[in-house]
């Protein structure tokens, strides 16, 4: 007789590890989704592509919830993530309901071969659209593969889920995607930790931006934007790529207001905020921006630049500032809020109520625990109409 234990096998991005989602200060944020995932199924297999250190996860996660490294770390990730249905078949194969949840489109072949080999349900999960942003960076050879990848993963995909609708009619169109089984599942955000800390007392002409510091973001225009603003200081939380050459650029031309803080860990995210008057985040092109409906969560009056992915969650003058993605815009609005206290304060209320009401975990979660739901029933009348037979 068939195994009829729920099997929830969750894919890290490609290369990722539970250790790298700690050193990034986002495991606590991660974690939270497959703990809420965990009570719906009776196993649950993390794919990492850590290596022992990953192991020491088991102590802190349910007793249903298992991490599988890699077990030869002198095995590329490649390599690892095309044997991984292989290496773990004794565990897999036995079961009938199996769901196959990634988190980013790489990687996401090796839930096609636990589908072909397993039967699995695959759900494939895009934060955002990666050609749309290769074709805005001009990465050609990139933009091609990944396109490739994309028009495959979703063919195959028995569900996905993106973060916006525009997303949702990007896949539909350009892919020639049956539209009914995208499915548009926002961010979440703990609205219980980002949330106005009334015990944090705010700094005077106190900016704050938080993200990766590559080009997508535009920090170059941001510098130029408060560089000399009077009495105002930039706070930039998060790492990447162009950290160094901004901070030689920052030494270079003896630029005085500008802090670099790092990886701030996720529980002290709310922290770092609260101490603000003003969020930021100038970017030229976004998804699905986590980090601006956390800010929007604490309250703070946001400045977004108007592109897609910010616009779609910052109503101009209701819950936020709008401006172009050039130094002169984010410097004339950086202005205007810090001369008007009440206009912050009706700002951020606005945008903490907005928050709540749409992208609390509680509520994303519902949604994404209804699609699984859905998928095991599937699971359990395909097995029915087998035995039947």
């Amino acid at each position: 007789m068939a195994n009829m234990t729920r099997v929830l096998v969750f894919l890290l991005t490609y290369g990722v590890s539970l250790d790298l989602w700690s050193k990034r200060g986002i495991f606590s944020r991660e974690i939270k989704a497959i703990l809420s995932l965990s009570k719906l199924y009776d196993k649950v297999y993390i794919i990492s592509y850590g290596d022992r250190r990953d192991m020491k996860y088991h102590y802190i996660l349910p007793s249903n919830v298992y991490v599988l490294s890699r077990p030869n770390t002198r095995m590329c990730y490649f390599v690892h993530s095309l044997l991984t249905p292989l290496i773990y078949r004794r565990l897999l194969r036995k079961h009938k309901i199996i769901v196959c949840r990634t988190v980013q489109l790489l990687g996401y072949w090796t839930g096609l071969l636990l589908k072909l080999l397993y039967g699995a349900k695959l759900i494939l999960r895009q934060g955002y659209q990666c050609s749309k942003f290769l074709k805005k960076e001009r990465a050609l050879i990139m933009y091609v593969t990944v396109s490739l990848l994309e028009l495959i993963a979703y063919q195959l995909a028995d569900a996905i889920i993106v973060t916006s609708e525009s997303d949702r009619e990007y896949i539909a169109r350009r892919y020639r995607v049956n539209p009914r089984k995208v499915y548009v599942i926002p961010n979440w955000v703990d609205t219980n930790l980002f949330k106005p800390l009334p015990g944090v007392v705010k700094k005077r002409g106190r900016v704050v931006f938080v993200g990766r510091l590559e080009y997508q973001k535009n920090l170059f225009a941001l510098i130029d934007a408060v560089r000399d603003i009077p009495g105002v200081k930039l706070y930039v939380v998060g790492d990447g790529g162009l950290r160094k050459v901004l901070e030689n650029r920052i030494k270079r031309e003896a630029i005085d207001n500008i802090v670099f803080l790092g990886v701030v860990p996720h529980v002290e995210l709310p922290w770092e905020l609260n101490k603000s008057e003003i969020f930021v985040l100038p970017s030229l092109w976004e998804g699905h921006p986590k980090t601006l409906i956390e800010a929007m969560a604490c309250g703070l009056p946001v400045i977004g630049s108007n592109v897609e992915g910010i616009r779609e969650l910052i109503k101009d003058g209701y819950n936020g500032v709008l401006c172009e993605p050039i130094s002169k815009s984010i410097r004339e609005a950086v202005l205007r809020l810090l001369r008007n206290s009440e206009r912050r304060r009706r700002l951020g209320e606005n945008a903490r109520r907005f928050v709540v009401e749409n992208f609390s975990f509680e509520k994303i979660m519902r949604k994404e625990l209804a699609l699984h739901l859905w998928l095991i029933r599937q699971c359990r009348g395909k097995e029915r109409g087998v035995a039947d037979g």
